[in-house]
């Protein structure tokens, strides 16, 4: 009886890192690469008809964000297994690939036994996430902040350029309220003044 092999899709705008990563899979002979494509639409046009058991996933494409993708990908085919496969190493960037869905995160610098493992587990039901991808989301859970939901709709409103009293209105709250969390904020993100805090959270991609 023929080994299964399982079936991948690879989504990259880079043409010669589909070849060469589809190279490595169908070489394992645990796997195999059925289509590549260069763009979400045309991946998403593609799943419509057919769906792989896993669909690797770089976040930096052309017409979208991949991470958005994810989502869209775990609500409408739960079936599909995606693993980011992306040379993002920020906290910020893994912790919200894996809160959308994603069964796993490799970097493309992974060996390729790494990404071979990585294939097969998630397709056996099981999450896998890069040892160096685990050490940055255990030092990032350690020093991040923890915000109320009245604390992230201010901070928003803060990163539009909203004035205290203009969130005040927005948010049906008293100047006074607004003007305690903000200086809050500014406690909790270790800034002294709302650029410091806007230039903090937009590098952290919280917003």
């Amino acid at each position: 009886m023929k080994k299964y092999l399982i079936d991948v899709y690879i989504v990259d705008d880079h043409k010669m890192v589909c070849e060469g990563i589809s190279d490595l899979i169908n070489q394992s002979r645990q796997a195999h690469v059925s289509y590549t494509f260069n763009t979400l639409n045309a991946c998403w046009q593609a799943l419509e008809q057919r769906r792989p058991d896993v669909l690797l996933l770089d976040l930096s494409m052309p017409d979208g964000d991949g991470i958005a993708f994810c989502q869209r990908i775990v609500r409408d085919y739960p079936k599909v297994k995606v693993i980011a496969l992306t040379i993002h190493d920020e906290y910020s960037m893994i912790q919200r690939m894996m809160d959308c869905g994603a069964h796993g995160y490799v970097l493309k610098s992974s060996s390729s036994e790494e990404l071979i493992e990585a294939i097969n587990s998630v397709w056996q039901g099981r999450q896998y996430v890069s040892p160096l991808v685990t050490d940055i989301l255990r030092e990032g859970q350690a020093r991040s902040v923890v915000l109320s939901e009245v604390e992230k709709s201010i901070l928003r409103l803060i990163c539009d350029g909203l004035t205290n009293p203009q969130i005040a209105v927005q948010l049906r709250l008293s100047t006074e309220t607004v003007n305690w969390y903000r200086k809050r904020l500014l406690a909790k993100f270790e800034v002294k003044n709302s650029i410091g805090l806007v230039k903090k959270v937009l590098e952290q991609k919280l917003v």
